[in-house]
């Protein structure tokens, strides 16, 4: 029996190509989509998967709250990972990552830069899992100033030869003695360590104080203990070490523990060292997938019942020949999942071909490998039950219910599954729209936060890290040099940078009533030319000045927000408590707030201190872009012509902390664009099918005298209907969306009537175009050739 239904299954699929044709584009676009979007998925929910004890590993991190102010970092103290250990049996193991930022190696006087560079204790191969290519892991981290690169940076340095027992140099004329290579770890980490050093080379184990926090610490609970058993254990930490220092300056810490496999797509918190994914996004692009699904199974459901009147006297004969209604549900379930087949056999050779293009193009790191992992397995099988079964089950139970005597009479299928059809598109033009309204609500924020005022200039500024003491030593040599070149209007120097994080320290500051009080203060520190380099404006005061000799160490400058936040009416004089000794500084200056971090936070306090040897020097360039870089570079290797001139651009780093959406923008076009491409081609064979069974209605109209521009309106007049129908709750359900997306920034544009009325117009005028062709060949067709039988 199979054999037969597959034999005719074939036979039929042939025979109507172009219908066979439409049906297998518009599955295989709506499965590749849908496929694309499990890879991304799958990728998404792998991280830190790979580690054998991923389950029992958890991060430590703080949550902090001051009166007037809370934030949480995903950073502790020193101490606390070494005495976790010591003193709780529930702790198996621990380990700390010390950040150590962007990292001079030198060999050969050959100077190395590495960014992912961490301090870690011995103990992280307890911890985490590193594949040893070189040296034994045991032993490797055991010694002061040790060093385990991972491949692709050893390959860099030592090209190929065994780097074991070779030496490297580092700043502070420290030598580290290379003792192992690990295998680069995998894209799908929270944290990416390319070189890690011995932690014993800058700490002894659980020395360190309670009041800094700027270490990732990890503990391995034992089996059987969960966060919940062990909060009380860093509870009673707190009390012992934590709140002795904090709690007279009115500030709570509280310790939260995060799995290790859940800190990519749910922390919150600040300072992740790699940008973190989020839980909501692999809702909505799973539920993207879904559309897509959808949206194809109804082409196939429209496709086939608009068939009909073609099936119905196949059906007919075949029931006066015997055949049951069981046997005809088969053969007709049996196309539906061959169709189904072999649009994702074309879905999985065109997602193995184009992923690579996409991730260059996205910027993603999607593998094709993992259609091989079971849960894609499975959920292609899914998709091929759905899509071929479900799709085609109303089809065939539709067009197996036509009776004989009726389809002999030519009355069988003239009405049937109108009501459905009408339905099931406009369900494909809702789900479209909405996809098309989210995609531009997207475009539009992205826009605002390219082109918002910022409250500084960032255009063509070029940053340079200054990260070694050579470098921050011969800054004033380097800085006169560059002035003198007619490429270059200003430079200045900043312990960090708009669109970085900056330091938070406890100040004695006063306040509005004249008293003084403790406050952690977010602040940095810049050069006597930082302001004036980026175009920063002072609402108060000055700027500091060399004119003033005690500007260098008794004066600071404070943001607005600082103003509004301790309440001073009048903030020039304001007392700040920045060194040891009893003489404290004065605010001096008060800044026209900027955005030191992303849209999606609000304009922070910030105090700025006087400094001469910052780490990030700013270059504003003017005139000819590549003749001012080839300046700045021709100064920079004649001042270093030992280090290599590496720099970026102030703009791009900014946008940078918005690369996840922007990835995620473009993964909704294309998604969007898939949509109505589905959507289209099913249009394509209703609007075919529809001019077909009213060809002789047309005819009879253009006979009557109908215009051709009338006839046309006829036919495309209901699908337009369809159309502004499908908007109606489209639109409200992407307001409602699309508004909530924008309040997670802090500064976002308003959703305008124009987003509706674009995206609806786009839909009417594809829906026209879609259907004016069928529509124009009916009403042009020759009405004597369709009526002269009749």
């Amino acid at each position: 029996m199979f054999k037969n239904y597959l034999k005719v299954t074939l036979r039929n699929l042939r025979r109507q190509g172009g219908y066979t044709a439409l049906n297998i584009i518009g599955l295989t676009v709506g499965i590749a989509s849908s496929l694309f979007i499990l890879l991304y998925v799958f990728y998404e929910t792998s991280f830190d998967n790979y580690h054998e004890k991923g389950d029992r590993i958890y991060r430590i991190s703080s949550n902090i709250s001051e009166p007037d102010n809370s934030f949480r970092w995903a950073v502790t103290q020193l101490p606390l990972g070494h005495m976790l250990k010591q003193e709780y049996a529930e702790v198996e193991q621990y380990v700390r990552y010390i950040p150590n930022g962007r990292t001079r190696l030198e060999k050969d006087q050959i100077n190395y830069f590495e960014e992912n560079v961490y301090y870690a204790d011995s103990t992280v191969f307890d911890v985490f899992d590193y594949e040893f290519t070189a040296g034994d892991k045991e032993t490797a981290l055991d010694k002061p100033n040790a060093v385990i690169l991972n491949e692709s940076v050893a390959q860099k340095i030592f090209k190929g030869t065994n780097p074991i027992g070779e030496t490297l140099k580092t700043d502070g004329d420290r030598t580290l003695e290379v003792t192992g290579v690990f295998k680069d770890m995998p894209d799908n980490s929270h944290i990416m360590v390319d070189v890690m050093i011995s932690a014993q080379t800058v700490i002894p184990a659980g020395v360190g104080n309670w009041g800094g926090f700027n270490i990732y610490t990890y503990v391995v609970l034992q089996p059987n203990v969960t966060p919940a058993d062990f909060q009380p254990k860093l509870d009673e930490i707190l009390v012992k070490h934590v709140d002795v220092i904090f709690e007279r300056m009115g500030i709570k810490v509280q310790y939260e523990m995060l799995p290790l496999q859940d800190i990519h797509l749910t922390s919150d918190f600040e300072g992740e060292p790699v940008p973190v994914g989020s839980m909501e996004y692999v809702y909505i692009f799973s539920g993207v997938g879904l559309f897509l699904i959808i949206i194809a199974c109804i082409n196939y459901m429209n496709l086939a019942t608009a068939r009909s009147a073609r099936r119905a006297m196949e059906v007919g004969i075949r029931k006066v020949m015997g055949a049951n209604r069981g046997g005809l549900v088969g053969q007709f379930l049996s196309e539906s999942v061959v169709i189904t087949f072999i649009s994702m056999v074309l879905s999985v050779i065109i997602v193995i071909l184009i992923v690579p293009a996409m991730n260059d193009m996205l910027g993603t790191n999607l593998s094709a490998e993992n259609l091989l992992d079971t849960n894609i397995i499975l959920s292609l099988l899914l998709i091929l039950v759905v899509t071929g079964v479900l799709g085609g089950a109303y089809p065939a139970f539709f067009l197996s219910s036509f009776k004989p005597v009726d389809v002999m009479k030519g009355g069988g299928s003239k009405t049937g599954g109108k009501l459905l059809r009408v339905s099931l598109v406009t369900v494909q033009f809702a789900i479209s729209i909405f996809m098309l309204i989210g995609t531009l609500v997207i475009h539009n924020q992205m826009e605002y936060v390219r082109n918002k005022d910022l409250g500084f200039d960032k255009e063509q500024v070029l940053q340079i890290s200054l990260n070694n003491p050579q470098s921050r030593n011969q800054w004033p040599v380097l800085q006169n040099r560059l002035l003198q070149s007619p490429n270059i209007s200003a430079v200045a120097t900043g312990s960090t940078t708009p669109g970085t994080g900056t330091g938070k320290q406890i100040y004695s500051i006063e306040n509005a009533e004249g008293v003084m009080e403790e406050k952690g203060l977010d602040n940095y520190r810049v050069d006597y030319d930082f302001f004036p380099a980026l175009g920063i404006e002072f609402a108060a005061g000055r700027n500091f000045s060399r004119e003033y000799p005690s500007d260098s160490s008794r004066a600071v400058i404070v943001n607005q927000a600082m103003v509004e936040r301790m309440g001073w009416e009048n903030p020039l004089g304001r007392r700040v408590q920045v060194t040891n000794d009893s003489i404290p500084s004065l605010v001096i200056g008060v800044v026209q707030n900027f955005h030191q971090q992303s849209l999606y936070d609000p304009i922070q306090p910030l105090m700025f201190l006087p400094a001469r040897n910052n780490g990030s020097a700013m270059v504003k360039l003017q005139g000819n872009m590549t003749e001012a870089i080839a300046s700045v570079r021709s100064v920079w290797e004649e001042v270093f012509p030992t280090l290599p001139f590496e720099f970026t651009f102030l703009d791009e780093n900014f946008m940078e902390q918005y690369e996840t959406d922007q990835l995620r923008g473009k993964l909704f076009l294309g998604f969007s664009m898939m949509t109505v491409l589905i959507a289209c081609l099913g249009l394509l064979g209703l609007a075919s099918y529809t001019a077909e069974q009213r060809a002789k209605e047309m005819s009879i109209r253009k006979v009557l005298g109908a215009r051709t521009q009338g006839i046309i309106g006829l036919l495309v007049r209901d699908f337009v209907k369809l159309v502004l129908i499908a908007a109606v709750p489209a639109s409200v359900a992407a307001w409602y969306f699309g508004d909530g997306w924008l309040k997670s920034f802090e500064f976002h544009y308003e959703i305008g009537a124009s987003v509706f009325i674009i995206v609806i117009v786009a839909t009417v005028l594809i829906t026209m175009l879609t259907t004016g062709y069928h529509a124009l060949r009916s009403a042009t067709a020759n009405p004597a050739e369709r009526l002269k039988y009749e």
